[in-house]
């Protein structure tokens, strides 16, 4: 290269460039149109989604009180905190509430109080791209479910969502494909008899099926109800319906991911002692088929001060803690903290995220150039 212009092959750039910040990559856009075209390539999103996606997440953390400025906040995992710019369409609107998380595309639900019905749009917080979503095909008014994910099967993003009469089984289903931007009502067979909840339990996408709990009695106050496991394949468009696992008695659970499995973070209490716990949903083959089976992985030691679970980042539980009755805080000091368990070496520790926060709303989050407009994304290349 004596003399020559210096030079990197398209391959070496491309190599560097799916590893910087998605912040960068949308300002280097503008270094020249070769990086401009590159950049907005489907398979080089691919390529920085597969790169992006196989290293540790963020957390998306919400701040969710109605008289509050709606806030969001990503918690790296240097222990950095850094405020979100909202998106545009929500401006100073109070009732958002996200409903998933997934590839780096957020699915939120704007409720208007009464104003209006709830309306949905998708964001991508790295990138700041909003998408408002069409209106579901029926009214809003009675208990609605909604879930949020993709599958690679059919290389689609979809949000299920369950309408039932309040305090009814299931009487109607819509799913709303990304890649077509329409709704269509479903069949849901399996659903004969069964109510579905997003809000009491939260909703969790893993391994491309959506799962929510369930129940399957009317009236909340009959003994015989059972609690249910409800899951929604998005590439076959099917639900199946499984046992709730035995907890234990006096539990708070909710839904989330672990070794790519699904798992359920509880809360157990007894006369104000309370403990963290973290169950698996192993499959295993038998002779009739595959079935169900959940094995405890890990427990806490026991609190006096409450806990709330609320999702797993890598080998940590994550809850939002209430230590309002610590004696050892004291007055001047924050008042809410996330506490993290290590489920590997069962070390625990408080973070202070905001003077007087509380975060009920966690999802694990990647940084993607995903858009929200034309969701089709190529497969990773395979590395040579």
């Amino acid at each position: 290269m004596d003399g020559a212009t210096p030079f990197l092959p398209q391959e070496i750039v491309r190599n560097i460039l799916k590893r910087l910040p998605v912040k960068s990559l949308v300002r280097f856009q503008c270094v020249s149109k070769e990086w401009k075209n590159l950049i907005k390539t489907p398979s080089f999103i691919a390529d920085q989604l597969h790169h992006s996606s196989h290293q540790i997440p963020s957390l998306l953390l919400q701040q969710n009180y109605r008289n509050d400025p709606l806030r969001f906040y990503l918690l790296s995992r240097e222990m950095r905190i850094f405020e979100v710019p909202n998106p545009p369409l929500m401006g100073s609107l109070l009732g958002a509430k996200i409903i998933g998380s997934s590839n780096g595309l957020v699915c939120v639900e704007i409720d208007r109080y009464g104003v209006s019905s709830p309306s949905l749009l998708l964001w991508n917080p790295s990138t700041r791209e909003v998408r408002p979503l069409s209106v579901a095909m029926h009214g809003s008014d009675g208990d609605c479910a909604l879930g949020f994910g993709f599958s690679p099967i059919v290389n689609d993003y979809k949000i299920v969502r369950t309408y039932a009469e309040y305090e009814n089984a299931v009487k109607r289903v819509e799913v709303y494909s990304l890649s077509t931007g329409s709704w269509k009502e479903i069949e849901f067979r399996n659903l004969e008899g069964v109510r579905v909840y997003s809000d009491f339990i939260n909703v969790v996408t893993v391994n491309g099926a959506v799962f929510f709990y369930g129940a399957n009695g009317i009236d909340e106050n009959a003994e015989d109800i059972d609690s249910l496991l409800v899951s929604f394949d998005i590439a076959t468009e099917v639900f199946t319906v499984m046992p709730w696992p035995d907890l234990g008695y006096n539990s708070t659970a909710y839904l989330t991911e672990h070794d790519n499995k699904l798992a359920i973070v509880c809360l157990t209490a007894n006369r104000r002692i309370f403990q963290v716990e973290l169950w698996v949903m192993e499959e295993v083959t038998s002779a009739s088929g595959k079935k169900s089976n959940w094995t405890k992985k890990y427990r806490s030691k026991s609190y006096p001060y409450f806990l709330m679970p609320v999702t797993m980042w890598g080998n940590e539980i994550i809850c939002s803690v209430d230590v309002t009755e610590r004696d050892e805080w004291e007055d001047d000091k924050p008042k809410a903290v996330i506490c993290l368990f290590n489920v590997c070496t069962n070390e625990s520790k408080f973070l202070t995220i905001h003077r007087g926060s509380r975060f009920r709303n966690i999802f694990n989050y990647v940084e993607s150039l995903v858009p929200v407009g034309n969701i089709h994304i190529e497969e990773p290349r395979r590395q040579s």
